[in-house]
C-alpha cells in the first residue's frame, strides 16, 4: 500500500474506532462518583455527547499514530524536525505571555470600552476545568498538526508550502463538527449516528470565510513556532493559552456589541472568534513571539 493509502485508511479507522469509543467513554464517566477529583468528574459529566465525540476522535488519532508511523517507517518525531529543545522552559512561558498579549486585545478591549459586560459564572471553580481541556486539545492538535502533518509535508514541500498546507488542513478539519447533541445514556452507535452529522452545522459563507481566516492565521503563527524552535512547546503553550482565554470570557462575559467586520458571532460552537480584531489579536501575539523568539533560528 502507498504511503497516501496508508494515511487515508488510518483516517478512516480513527473515524470508526473513535465513534465506536465514544458511548463508551460517556458511561465510564457516568459511572464514577461526581464529586472525585474535587468536582472535577461532575463537569465531564455535564459536558454533551459532542464532546466526548471529539475527544474521542482526538486521542484515538494519537494511539493510531505510532502503527502509522512505523507502517511509514517513520522512527521519531526527529525525521519531522521536532528536536529536543534545552529553551523549553523558556519557550512554553513565551506561548504563555504571547497568548495572553492576544487574549488582552480580543478580550479585555470590548470590556473596558463597555461592548461587553462581566456576568455570573462560576469564579475560579471553572478554572481547573478550562485549563485542564485547554492543555490536552493543545497537546492533542499541536502533536498531530504540527509536529506530525506539518513535518511530514515539511519531508517533501519545504518549510514555507508545508506551513500554508498544514494551515490550511488546520483550519478545514475544525468545520467537521458534529451537530451539537444534549441527550443521555447514548447506545453503542451513537458515535456513528452522530458522525453521520458531520458538516451539518457549516456555517454561512461569510461567517464561514471570516472563520477559517481566524484558523488559518492561528495555524500560520503556531507553525511558524514549532519551525523556529524545533520543537512544540511554545505552541501547545500558546495554543492553550488561546482555548483558556476564549473559554473563560465565554463563561464570564457577555458577548460583545460588535459586528462584523469588527467582531461578529464566535463559529465552531463559540470557539472560534471572527472578524478583523479576532485576527488582528494573533497576528499580535505572533508579532509578540517572534520578538521573544529571536535566538532561534528557522532549519532549512
Amino acid at each position: 500500500m502507498s504511503s497516501l493509502g496508508k494515511i487515508f485508511l488510518y483516517a478512516a479507522t480513527v473515524l470508526l474506532l473513535g465513534a465506536l469509543a465514544a458511548p463508551q467513554a460517556w458511561n465510564l464517566i457516568h459511572s464514577l462518583p461526581p464529586d472525585m477529583f474535587g468536582g472535577y468528574v461532575a463537569s465531564l459529566q455535564g459536558m454533551p455527547f459532542h464532546r466526548y465525540l471529539s475527544r474521542s476522535l482526538q486521542v484515538t488519532a494519537l494511539l493510531l499514530l505510532v502503527p502509522l508511523l512505523r507502517s511509514l517507517r517513520i522512527r521519531s518525531l526527529a525525521e519531522f524536525g521536532i528536536l529536543p529543545n534545552p529553551a523549553a522552559p523558556g519557550d512554553f512561558v513565551t506561548g504563555l505571555v504571547a497568548g495572553t498579549g492576544a487574549a488582552m486585545i480580543l478580550h479585555g478591549l470590548p470590556l473596558v470600552l463597555g461592548s461587553s459586560d462581566w456576568k455570573p459564572s462560576g469564579g475560579l471553580l471553572i478554572v481547573p476545568k478550562f485549563l485542564g481541556t485547554a492543555l490536552l486539545v493543545a497537546l492533542l492538535e499541536e502533536f498531530l498538526f504540527r509536529g506530525v502533518i506539518l513535518g511530514y509535508l515539511r519531508q517533501s514541500l519545504g518549510p514555507r508550502s508545508a506551513l500554508i498546507m498544514s494551515s490550511i488542513l488546520f483550519a478545514g478539519v475544525h468545520f467537521l463538527n458534529v451537530t451539537r447533541t444534549e441527550g443521555h445514556d447514548p447506545g453503542w452507535s451513537a458515535g456513528l449516528a452522530a458522525m453521520a452529522s458531520l458538516g451539518s452545522s457549516f456555517p454561512p459563507v461569510i461567517p464561514f470565510a471570516w472563520a477559517f481566516c481566524t484558523l488559518f492565521v492561528a495555524g500560520i503563527v503556531l507553525g511558524w513556532m514549532t519551525l523556529k524552535t524545533s520543537s512544540l512547546w511554545a505552541p501547545v503553550a500558546l495554543h492553550a493559552a488561546w482555548i483558556f482565554t476564549q473559554q473563560f470570557f465565554n463563561a464570564s462575559a457577555s458577548a460583545p456589541s460588535w459586528s462584523l467586520p469588527l467582531e461578529g458571532v464566535s463559529q465552531c460552537h463559540g470557539m472560534v472568534p471572527i472578524g478583523i480584531l479576532p485576527v488582528g489579536a494573533l497576528l499580535v501575539s505572533g508579532l509578540l513571539a517572534s520578538l521573544l523568539l529571536k535566538r532561534h533560528r528557522i532549519a532549512g
